[in-house]
């Protein structure tokens, strides 16, 4: 990955460089073991006293998980203090180095979406209001769905319904079974969310909207694993997300409704909640447990299920790495890329696809 560069042409800005490793946590003595070097030399770089080669720029760049670009350039900060919820003992540090790659790939994302709109003269209008944390998660949830102008009916496609209220939203596959969603609001790139892209949909529907609730509440920069039952006497912040979450996806009108319409038992089949689940766009075990909560199914009931997996009849009509991008995200950046903002280069670096893709994919937007 040159991008054209050569090493007498680059400025490299030191203080990036730095603001990358750390965002990671990674030390000197680290960043010099995997790009086999000194870790003088990663120091030295960092207070612009040298300057590493371009095939060591991209080492960094890869170690990083950034574009050559951001060492180039003054930046927004990325976030600060961020929290881990879910996981007790869980911290930045002791994530493997595949996971704060994507944590970094995030963020970096939220930050060409940025500059390609600052390119286009886009302003990115943010909607989403703002609450104080003694306001009832069924209140917030129930503000946002007459936003949204759905009544009690299911959202399926929370996602859009967000990203026109002003969110970035992303989907990156996180190694392991490590966290479910990573949320932010930026005083530059405004609220960001992403979601682990290799949970099925109901998951990430779900994640999606437990995410949001860490957002409106004002509760700062959140790494969340997700479980499904919380304590009720804790009251934490997960639970209150979690509460949102339900009241947002699973409004308890729309949910007695649907249910007395499909005469179900108090023990229905796996497949009749299945069915269910799909229509609103959640997991089996979010559908369970707020049906037992509403006492419609008996008490213990989902404990027993297990989440199928899920089945796939078609090849889907938009390829995986589109769909985590997002559609806002890609059109953006074709459209930067026709108005000869960008490099072809830079626009398939962006979207993650070989240059070739990328051609492949302006020629079908234009058919």
């Amino acid at each position: 990955m040159s991008n054209g560069l050569e090493p007498k042409e680059a400025v490299i800005i030191g203080a990036q460089l730095r603001r990358a490793r750390e965002l990671l946590q990674l030390t000197p003595e680290e960043v010099a073991r995997e790009i086999n070097v000194n870790p003088q030399d990663i120091i030295d770089w960092e207070r612009e006293k040298s300057k590493p080669h371009l095939k060591q720029l991209e080492a960094l760049a890869t170690l990083y998980g950034r574009e050559i670009d951001y060492f180039l350039r003054e930046t927004p900060a990325p976030p600060e203090k961020i929290e881990f919820r879910g996981k007790p003992g869980q911290s930045l540090r002791n994530l493997s180095k595949e996971t704060k790659i994507v944590i970094a790939r995030f963020d970096e994302l939220c930050r060409t979406a940025l500059e390609f709109e600052n390119l286009l003269n886009k302003k990115r209008v943010i909607k989403l209001p703002r609450f104080k944390g003694s306001d009832s998660p069924k209140i917030i949830a129930q503000s946002l769905r007459e936003e949204f102008n759905v009544g009690d009916k299911p959202l399926p496609n929370l996602r859009n319904h967000l990203e026109d209220e002003g969110i970035r939203i992303f989907e990156l596959p996180t190694p392991g079974d490590v966290f479910s969603g990573f949320s932010f609001w930026h005083v530059e790139y405004g609220p960001c969310i992403m979601l682990d892209a290799k949970e099925v949909k109901g998951r990430r529907n779900f994640t999606l909207a437990h995410e949001v609730a860490h957002i409106v509440y004002n509760h700062g920069p959140s790494i969340c694993f997700i479980t499904l039952k919380y304590d009720e006497s804790l009251r934490d912040l997960e639970y209150n997300a979690n509460q949102f979450a339900i009241e947002l996806l699973l409004p308890e009108p729309g949910i007695r409704g649907d249910y007395e319409k499909r005469n179900l038992s108090r023990t229905p089949l796996e497949r009749e909640l299945a069915q269910m689940a799909s229509k609103w766009g959640v997991s089996l075990q979010a559908l369970g447990y707020r049906l037992e909560n509403l006492g419609l199914i008996k008490k213990g009931f989902t404990d027993k299920i297990v989440e199928p997996k899920p089945e796939h009849f078609r090849r889907p009509k938009t390829p995986s790495w589109e769909r985590q991008l997002g559609k806002t995200f890609v059109e953006t950046s074709i459209e930067a890329y026709q108005e000869g903002l960008i490099s072809s280069g830079k626009l398939a670096h962006a979207l993650q696809i070989p240059i070739r893709k990328a051609l492949e994919r302006i020629e079908q937007k234009g058919k």
